[in-house]
């Protein structure tokens, strides 16, 4: 993926076709983006990685044709203009973001601090992780006139529906927390406009005391923070444009998640009742619902051996495994960083 060019830099690079678009002109991808298919999702796919390129104003029909690979009337087979389709790559980068977001909060338990972190670090690492989507969301909404504007907000209140019951505060609860998720929106814009290459990783810590501080304090949101270790590993990408790619709509892989996968690495074939145990989930329904998930994402699969269900890793499971060292590998200093944080404070 290309980063943003800087001003008066030449579009010749990020409109070109891909390598691989004339070799394969007419393949078609057993998975597109989101629900669509065919034509329609590699016009989007295109469309979402020229604006998250150039932005929204300079990409006409003919640069997302020359990306997808395909004809101008095919573009008006499926859209009456090019703002049409940037609306519907928008949607579908929304979606994407909110469905991570959900997954993060729907794993974290009903205590509302931990649902705002988990909320804010999927945020954060959704956003980091896919940076078409992060330009798509955050930076080219606000260009992309009143309709995606109204995308923005929609996503912004769906994510604080998801934190309902937040403690009260000195001013109304409901505007605080939207004054804390903006805040949040608003580190990430910095950084994705300023460092379009940078890693929003870093965020984390800032991004979680803004969300907690208003509710919970300075104290603890500073330790939460700390506490936090890093945004969740993220395994996504946005769909390629070209033909004959393959499209995998991605996994946040939240500490649960992460616990799930790694015992199954070292228990391929282990039965619901064994991996909540090792996970310390106590309701069946939950752990139930949390394995479903995974095999929807591809991560997992299982087979009957008389009444009970035998879970291993896929291929994308193990590739998961693989990358939780890495994203974790910083975890050993954060016993420090939370006892320097609170010294400081004191």
């Amino acid at each position: 993926m290309s980063a943003v060019p800087a001003p008066g830099a030449s579009m010749a690079a990020a409109i070109a076709r891909p390598p691989d678009a004339e070799a394969t002109p007419h393949v078609r991808r057993s998975r597109v983006v989101g629900g669509l298919s065919g034509q329609r999702a590699r016009l989007v796919a295109a469309m979402g990685e020229l604006v998250a390129e150039v932005g929204p104003a300079a990409v006409g029909v003919h640069h997302v044709c020359q990306r997808a690979g395909m004809s101008r009337r095919t573009f008006y087979d499926h859209f009456e203009h090019s703002d049409a389709c940037f609306l519907e790559a928008l949607r579908e980068a929304s979606g994407r973001l909110l469905a991570h977001v959900e997954e993060a909060v729907g794993a974290a338990g009903p205590e509302w601090e931990s649902r705002a972190v988990a909320a804010t670090r999927a945020l954060i690492g959704a956003l980091d992780a896919d940076r078409v989507l992060a330009q798509l969301c955050v930076v080219s909404a606000l260009g992309g006139g009143d309709e995606a504007i109204a995308l923005r907000r929609d996503v912004l209140d769906r994510i604080i529906a998801l934190l309902d019951g937040a403690p009260a505060s000195a001013a109304p609860t409901e505007l605080v927390l939207a004054g804390a998720l903006g805040g949040v929106w608003d580190l990430a814009h910095r950084r994705l406009v300023d460092a379009p290459d940078g890693s929003l990783a870093d965020l984390d810590e800032a991004a979680t005391f803004l969300m907690l501080a208003p509710f919970a304090g300075r104290r603890q949101a500073a330790a939460r923070g700390v506490a936090a270790g890093g945004v969740n590993a993220y395994v996504t990408r946005w769909t390629p444009a070209a033909a004959g790619g393959r499209d995998e709509p991605g996994l946040m892989v939240t500490e649960l998640t992460g616990q799930t996968l790694q015992f199954l690495a070292g228990h391929p074939g282990a039965a619901n009742v064994d991996i909540a145990r090792a996970v310390d989930v106590r309701h069946e329904s939950q752990m139930s619902r949390h394995l479903g998930r995974l095999e929807r994402a591809g991560m997992v699969s299982h087979r009957r051996e008389g009444r009970a269900n035998a879970w291993q890793l896929t291929a994308r499971g193990k590739e998961a495994v693989r990358a939780l060292p890495e994203l974790r590998s910083g975890a050993s200093r954060l016993a420090d960083r939370l006892s320097a944080s609170l010294k400081e404070m004191s």
